[in-house]
């Protein structure tokens, strides 16, 4: 299928997007990324997130040889073969508000039909998919706090992808951050540790279930959490989780009801968070962890 022209110019340049999708650079129907791994460092003080991203490649064309890649404001310091740790090249594209940054990587010169690729970067403060809140703006008014919102195209400035809903990946991470604080995803905690030489700790997440970029989230904070059932925590911040664990107690029976009409729940869990006063959404329905207001549930 032949690329995507649009008359969205500057000067004489033209854009190409997805055949599939007018919002996107990137070339699924060329080289498809198949998983994610993310590893990401939290860095409340400069208001970025650093670290980098692993993708598994699929060929499906048999003489594509350059993955193209969604970014918006983001610094691509590297980019590297994951098996052989050689630098691969790689072009970022000029800006091309709303879409971003086309990130061109050539890949070996092999005939392999799959390959992993690690991109090292850093989101900037520009990033519409996170928001920092300082101290002041939550609830308890003692810790900063970071929720990210991808949807629609958002992704694209908290990690390069395919940032179109046609692609559809499982994902892990693992995500570092002060030792005071909690790290939540869109997928299941599998683990943390203290990394006590920093003060630091390390969470581990796993999300089986393919999904697109819009829906991989984070959140970041002094967070509470009270175990409802098996398969629902409530988690806020301390002057709030014991309201909002009472607002939903019956989000089992809820469930439950559901399963009984659209059969059983994939997700393994049904996590709610309630954010702080300031968030500006009514909600968002991410998997395993359903981000709300608290406007709409505790007050």
């Amino acid at each position: 299928m032949d690329h995507l022209i649009l008359d969205n110019t500057v000067g004489a340049d033209v854009i190409e997007f997805c055949p599939c999708d007018p919002s996107s650079f990137s070339r699924p129907d060329q080289l498809l990324v198949t998983k994610i791994h993310i590893e990401w460092n939290v860095d409340f003080v400069n208001r970025i997130l650093a670290g980098a991203v692993r993708l598994s490649v699929e060929r499906k064309q048999h003489d594509a040889d350059k993955l193209i890649l969604d970014t918006r404001d983001l610094k691509i310091c590297a980019v590297k073969d994951a098996e052989s740790g050689d630098a691969l090249k790689f072009t970022l594209g000029e800006p091309r508000p709303p879409f971003g940054s086309r990130l061109v990587i050539a890949l070996p010169n092999t005939t392999d039909q799959s390959y992993m690729v690690d991109v090292v970067y850093e989101t900037s403060t520009e990033s519409s998919a996170l928001q920092w809140l300082s101290s002041e703006q939550t609830a308890q008014k003692k810790h900063p706090y970071l929720f990210s919102q991808c949807e629609a195209i958002h992704a694209r400035s908290m990690l390069p992808c395919q940032d179109t809903p046609s692609v559809k990946t499982p994902y892990t991470a693992k995500v570092t951050a002060s030792e005071d604080l909690t790290v939540l995803m869109s997928a299941v905690n599998v683990g943390q540790t203290v990394v006590t030489d920093r003060k630091k700790k390390q969470f581990e997440f796993e999300q089986k279930i393919a999904i697109p970029s819009y829906l991989i989230a984070i959140v970041v904070g002094a967070l509470e959490k009270r175990t409802l059932t098996e398969r629902i925590d409530v988690w806020s911040e301390k002057g709030i989780v014991d309201k909002a664990a009472y607002e939903f107690e019956e989000a089992e029976t809820m469930l439950e009801t559901a399963e009984k009409v659209a059969g059983p729940y994939i997700w393994g869990r049904y996590d709610i968070l309630v954010l702080p006063p300031s968030f500006p959404f009514g909600g968002m329905e991410n998997p395993c962890l359903t981000f709300v207001t608290d406007r709409k549930s505790v007050v």
